[in-house]
């Protein structure tokens, strides 16, 4: 099994909102987009265009096939992805090119809300408790007007399975094959909807480009810190002492590193309904976080998390 790195970018088209938690009345969001809203639309987009109509299916073989990476706010005209640092001075952004602003500055240019209720029929008035706020990544930053993209990695192995395929692995794309059906990658993320709020048309994302397959293996040039290498069919990245990580990490007594922790659970389709099956990894470090010693993690199949 071989693995290749592909870097992605895309321009945000309408508000995003990634769940994160909530301040009274108000929904805050995520300031990326972590692998498993990333992986259901692809799940979705999929499932249609080979028109199998078994998700969990090709959602097993998406999760098998490829290691994903997080999603980050890219400065198209500074080549500048935003990914965070924990410093003594707060949160930062930006920290993968040595140009940084503190998340206050960040959540003034990308961050907006949204508020409504629900209108009581007779009345015509607000809905007792109904009142809420959902904050947003803007399309279009909010001092400048400018578009706003995203960054993203992906590691595509040469895969072979439950009647799946990858071939095809090109400089700027790939295939994916189920029987007699193909499906160019480039043609499948060129559109998609990620994110919550999607019946208000939130989270549309649109291809800038197409992927590139990344022949190096030091991410610093793509806007992420450390390197990466392929190890017993696995993928490893490696982050030097006092550097950032950049996804979830996996508690583990022994880590040293510090930075904010927070339980990191997710919901699931199941034959109860939507999002009633709680998918929970436990407790993790949140991305910025500092590693107080040089460490090598492994990419696991569970939506890009990493562990020691």
């Amino acid at each position: 099994m071989s693995w290749h790195l592909y870097s992605m970018n895309f321009r945000l088209k309408s508000p995003l909102h990634i769940g994160f938690h909530k301040v009274m009345h108000l929904f805050l969001t995520r300031e990326y987009i972590p692998p498993k809203p990333f992986w259901g639309a692809l799940t979705a987009k999929l499932t249609r265009e080979l028109t199998l109509m078994e998700y969990e299916k090709v959602g097993e073989f998406l999760k098998t096939a490829i290691r994903f990476g997080y999603l980050y706010i890219w400065d198209k005209d500074k080549d500048i992805v935003y990914t965070p640092r924990y410093t003594d001075e707060g949160l930062k952004f930006g920290s993968s090119k040595g140009e940084e602003i503190f998340q206050n500055e960040f959540a003034k240019r990308y961050i907006s809300s949204l508020a409504s209720t629900a209108i009581e029929a007779h009345s015509l008035t607000a809905e007792e408790g109904m009142l809420h706020e959902v904050e947003f990544i803007s399309p279009y930053t909010l001092d400048e007007g400018q578009p706003v993209f995203f960054r993203g990695l992906l590691w595509v192995c040469e895969f072979s399975g439950d009647g799946f395929s990858i071939a095809d692995l090109g400089e700027d794309d790939f295939t994916i094959q189920y029987g007699d059906r193909r499906v160019k990658f480039s043609e499948l993320v060129d559109d998609l909807q990620v994110g919550g709020e999607r019946k208000y048309g939130f989270g549309l994302l649109k291809m800038a480009g197409k992927p590139k397959k990344e022949n190096g293996n030091d991410l610093t040039s793509l806007g992420y810190n450390g390197t990466w290498e392929e190890k017993d069919d696995e993928i490893y990245v490696s982050i030097g002492r006092h550097g950032p990580v950049w996804s979830h990490v996996k508690y583990a007594p022994d880590l040293k590193i510090k930075g904010e922790m927070e339980p990191f659970v997710g919901r699931n389709w199941s034959d109860k309904g939507a999002g009633r099956e709680l998918n929970i990894c436990g407790l993790c470090w949140s991305p910025g976080s500092i590693l107080l010693e040089e460490k090598i993690f492994k990419v696991t199949r569970d939506f890009g998390l990493w562990e020691t």
